[in-house]
């Protein structure tokens, strides 16, 4: 039996609405989760009212709501309304001059030079004044809905939240692709006859159309019906209109009040009614109170967008406090209007039934592209941790390069449609998301074939020997990885002098600039030796695409891997702590006692070297002790580090430089030559030690705690509080 076999309803259209947030494009998805045999279904957030006149057209008995008027009125006509069309004589009664048309000048009084012409508004009124006239209710409210649906086409962009409507009227172009805009309400009104009466029909139940704040209403409908579905599609709040603003006009046109202000250039009234749905003050109490009243309804639909507030995870949590939930998305290609709906977006469908007796954990799966993106961009990056949506996210961005890309849909027979990277990206994500499993089992297999392409591509024994030419690691100056701001403003804004600008390059800018290049050569290359090793470990898949926060993934934990010494600065802190002097405050003292003298260079590190390496070669008693009272401090701090790798890693996080400042997970690797701290550097190229070091590590991998990774820390002037997992592998000579 299909679903629609028992009934004879699809043959009645709903008229295309133009509302934004409406699902009516989205209503064959939506309809693919509205469980069978469901007798009563509630929409209490009805909007447009297309998905009650689905409701409508599976034969349930619905029961529509929505807190605008407006809204309600089509509710009245195409839901609860089962015979009455509007007749040839309506439409004259309609548009017949009313002789009480002086009591009804609300329109012309508040629209006019706003949204219309005089003339049209003293339409509006008369139409307004001989809606009464209409012999019930149902064929009053379905004149009601025309009305209101012939302003929005006749309106740019289907709304009054702008005070354009006019001069877009005089704009040829724009009218040129809607000549609706400088027609006639009337006309268009006649227009929309038929596709309305056509909508009209009984599907053998009492339906109804409320028009209450739902968290009132709820309550009242539960005493007294047996509702078994209910689909609830609330404001998105942040990402989509405040739509009694957006609304105003045909609200206003709706109530006709006499006793509101109508206020700024759209003349939207005031004072607005309270939603308890569209402010974040508000929205969390709001929906937390809707799911608990609604708990006992055995079925839900939420409908929800991925920009909104409360975010997708923070919403899912607040609903499996009373219903077992899993997460289906639709992404919008095209913008629909509202950030909420632009390209890339995703629309979200909480599908939610009864939790089952026993308490099982809440699993959720976010199959959402601009969700990922989002927490990505902003350095919110906890979620993507044991998240088989978000692990796929990033590996898919890791092959997103145009060589790379081209060579996975070719060994998978994936096509495309689109041909830019990024949409190509957000594609191929969307179609991997439909089979998860199935989907990582691919992509880890191409990545690791990639992997072994690159890794016999590079020489290591060559490379290793390349870099041991390297005999001093200095960087040439303090920039801070900022050369070229730090050329310009130690030399461009400071020398005025051309001359002595020129006598510059041969000592401090060549310097500079070498030390910086080879620097970064040496560091790079090394890098790239590091991840090899642990690229090539079983328990690691590599990102081959060199994506930015990522290096490649440890038991599916995605980690960035730094390579890094004892920092100086930690140095100093602990030294503090211990209630000592800096080092180089020691140094300076001991080298007067011991008669060392020392230039005052502007460089801090000049000066300590010029201390330590006069100290070595004086070698006396004195000095001796100086030197190893400082690497016994040292060497004590190391041990704490080791004990406690946690407080050196919310350290390595919290001084991170700014420029290159992220909040991913970490795999630190601390170099430590304890004989010679100063040169730790030498340690990265020295891959016999690194390899069983890196190897022991991930073997013992499988015995770590996830709580103990777990590092919390805050950076510098951001307010809020990162959570990433984070880990340290020291190698020490």
């Amino acid at each position: 039996m299909t679903l629609f076999e028992d009934y004879n309803y699809l043959q009645y259209k709903f008229p295309e609405p133009q509302y934004l947030g409406a699902k009516y494009i989205l209503l064959s998805w939506i309809n693919s989760f509205i469980p069978k045999k469901v007798k009563t279904g509630l929409d209490a957030f009805a909007g447009s009212q297309s998905v009650a006149f689905l409701l409508k057209q599976q034969g349930m008995k619905v029961i529509t709501n929505d807190f605008l008027k407006v809204n309600h009125q089509i509710g009245l006509s195409l839901i609860e309304n089962k015979y009455e069309k509007l007749t040839k004589i309506d439409v004259e009664i309609l548009f017949q001059e009313n002789s009480r048309k002086k009591e009804y000048t609300l329109m012309e009084d508040t629209f006019t030079d706003v949204f219309f012409e005089r003339e049209e508004a003293k339409f509006l009124d008369n139409f307004r004044a001989n809606l009464d006239l209409l012999e019930n209710r149902h064929k009053k409210a379905l004149a009601f809905t025309m009305l209101n649906r012939s302003l929005q086409r006749k309106i740019t962009m289907g709304h009054f939240g702008h005070s354009q409507a006019l001069n877009y009227a005089r704009d040829k172009e724009r009218v040129k692709r809607n000549p609706n805009l400088i027609r006639s309400v009337k006309d268009i009104f006649l227009d929309l006859l038929p596709y309305y009466n056509q909508a009209i029909f009984d599907n053998k139940q009492e339906n109804k159309s409320y028009c209450e704040n739902i968290l009132t209403l709820l309550p009242n409908l539960l005493a007294t019906e047996n509702i078994d579905f209910a689909y609830f599609d609330p404001p998105y709040c942040d990402s989509h209109a405040d739509y009694q603003s957006f609304y105003h006009l045909t609200e206003t046109f709706t109530e006709y009040w006499r006793d509101k202000q109508f206020v700024n250039s759209i003349k939207r009234y005031e004072p607005q009614r309270f939603s308890g749905f569209d402010k974040k003050k508000d929205i969390l109490n709001s929906l937390d109170n809707l799911f608990h009243m609604a708990k006992d309804i055995p079925h839900w639909l939420i409908s929800y967008n991925d920009r909104s507030y409360p975010n997708v995870t923070e919403l899912a949590t607040i609903i499996a406090k009373y219903k077992q939930v899993r997460v289906e998305t639709k992404t919008y290609l095209n913008g629909r209007g509202g950030k909420g709906s632009v390209a890339g977006s995703q629309e979200i469908l909480f599908v939610c039934s009864h939790k089952p007796i026993f308490n099982i954990p809440f699993f959720m799966q976010l199959n959402t592209f601009s969700h990922w993106e989002n927490l990505y961009e902003t350095d919110k990056l906890e979620e993507f941790n044991f998240n088989l949506s978000g692990l796929l996210w990033l590996k898919i961005k890791s092959i997103t390069r145009k060589e790379l890309l081209e060579d996975f849909l070719k060994n998978e027979n994936i096509s495309l449609k689109e041909t830019t990277l990024n949409a190509q990206f957000i594609e191929l994500y969307e179609k991997m998301s439909q089979n998860i499993d199935a989907s990582h089992k691919q992509l880890d297999s191409f990545i690791r074939i990639k992997n072994e392409e690159q890794s016999t591509s590079l020489d290591t024994e060559k490379l290793v020997s390349e870099l041991y030419k390297l005999r001093h690691f200095d960087w040439g100056g303090d920039y801070k990885n900022a050369l070229d701001r730090f050329l310009v403003d130690r030399y461009v804004k400071m020398l005025q002098n051309y001359e002595e600008l020129v006598a510059k390059f041969d000592t401090e800018i060549q310097r500079a600039v070498q030390g910086y290049v080879l620097c970064s050569w040496y560091n790079h290359w090394t890098s790239i030796l590091i991840e090899h090793l642990f690229k090539v470990h079983p328990i690691v898949l590599p990102t081959v695409g060199q994506i930015k926060k990522v290096d490649f993934f440890v038991a599916g934990i995605p980690f960035d891997l730094k390579v890094t010494y004892l920092p100086a600065n930690f140095i100093e802190q602990k030294r503090k702590e211990r209630g000592l002097k800096p080092e180089l405050t020691e140094l300076k003292q001991k080298a007067k006692q011991g008669l060392i003298s020392f230039t005052n260079h502007t460089k801090s590190d000049d000066i300590y070297y010029e201390i330590v390496e006069k100290m070595k070669d004086k070698n006396d008693v004195f000095c001796k002790e100086a030197l190893q009272n400082i690497k016994n401090i040292r060497l004590k701090i190391l041990k704490e580090v080791q004990e406690n790798p946690k407080i050196l890693a919310q350290n390595l996080y919290e001084q991170q430089g700014e420029l290159r400042f992220d909040a991913s997970n970490r795999l630190f690797l601390v170099l430590v030559d304890t004989e010679d701290f100063d040169n730790s550097w030498k340690l990265k190229r020295n891959m016999s030690m690194l390899k069983p070091c890196i190897e022991q590590y991930l073997a013992d991998f499988k015995n770590k705690k996830i709580d103990d990774l777990k590092i919390s820390f805050r950076y510098k002037n951001r307010n809020e509080e990162f959570k990433v997992l984070s880990d340290i592998i020291f190698v020490v000579k």
